[in-house]
């Protein structure tokens, strides 16, 4: 978030509701999305407080001065969401590799709880490094985050692979395997050709594939170099990603993983459904019907303008 007023951090008390924690949200993709959890029995208050107010460092969306638009608490309300399903797939997968649901390897299911496990934990830290202004380790977190998204379709993708990743006993097993299966765009190599085969072309030359890889090239500086002035804080925002980017593109890129995954294992959802009746008491019950939920708002997901020079990108490019 972009020059917040400190007063505006307080965070609601655990039995308010969930829009006092987003002040400035539009009242429209409020009212969409409880519409859509409404429409499939489902309530999305006590969810809320079970998997994003109870999160480790919680806090409240800051209020932000001199602002026209909702469009930045619209981006973390969304990215709440995509945070939400994230937690609830980690209990399905979990829960189908517990007790080897069939319709994926049991290989996959493992390996797909541990990368959603991670997700979260990224996601978590993320958010708050996004909402406190410390926006370089919060790039260097959605770099990382995206590897791990193109990790968990290619594992939906090849389940052999999956078995592989499964069969890793050490750290150097495991950064083997990452070097020579998902490092340097290699998964996403693999993901490509699968959704080319479905109708869906993400070839190099496409925009979105360069886009992606300017994006992916700006977050690894932060890896690299120090592109904020450490005396006054500054960011070239030509430059660099700021707060409200790394958060846009780790939620496009959840919400991507979502569509995708339906496309590559049409039949996930039922899969994720047989899940959550396994474990009713968990957040494995959330993952299917939350999957069309998190694919239903990615027209409501733009990308933060911070000048009049820098144009708006919708998810639909």
């Amino acid at each position: 978030m972009t020059d917040p007023i400190p007063t505006g951090a307080i965070t609601p008390l655990h039995h308010t509701p969930p829009e006092l924690s987003y002040p400035g949200l539009s009242p429209q993709l409020l009212a969409r999305t409880k519409q859509l959890w409404s429409a499939r029995g489902l309530d999305f208050d006590p969810a809320w407080r079970g998997g994003i107010r109870a999160l480790p460092g919680f806090c409240a969306v800051p209020r932000v001065a001199n602002v026209t638009d909702s469009a930045a608490v619209d981006l973390v309300f969304l990215y709440d969401q995509a945070l939400l399903w994230v937690r609830a797939l980690h209990a399905a997968t979990a829960a189908a590799y517990s007790r080897s649901i069939e319709g994926m390897s049991v290989a996959q299911w493992h390996c797909l709880a541990g990368v959603t496990a991670r997700l979260t934990e990224q996601m978590t830290a993320l958010r708050l490094l996004s909402l406190t202004g410390l926006p370089m380790p919060a790039m260097q977190i959605a770099r990382s985050l995206s590897e791990d998204v193109d990790t968990a379709l290619v594992l939906l993708i090849r389940p052999k692979l999956a078995q592989r990743f499964a069969d890793c006993r050490t750290a150097e097993d495991a950064n083997a395997f990452w070097r020579r299966h998902i490092a340097g765009g290699r998964a996403f190599k693999a993901i490509s050709e699968k959704l080319y085969s479905v109708g869906i072309d993400h070839s190099a030359d496409t925009d979105y594939a360069k886009w992606r890889r300017s994006v992916l090239t700006i977050l690894s500086t932060a890896v690299h170099s120090n592109l904020v002035n450490p005396l006054t804080g500054s960011t070239d925002r030509d430059t660099a990603l700021v707060n409200d980017d790394s958060l846009y593109f780790a939620t496009f890129r959840v919400h991507e993983f979502c569509a995708y995954a339906q496309l590559v294992t049409p039949g996930l959802t039922d899969l994720l459904d047989s899940a959550g009746k396994a474990a009713p008491d968990s957040f494995a019950q959330l993952a299917a019907p939350l999957s069309a939920i998190l694919i239903n708002q990615i027209p409501s997901l733009t990308a933060p303008s911070h000048e009049p020079k820098r144009q708006r990108r919708t998810s639909a490019n």
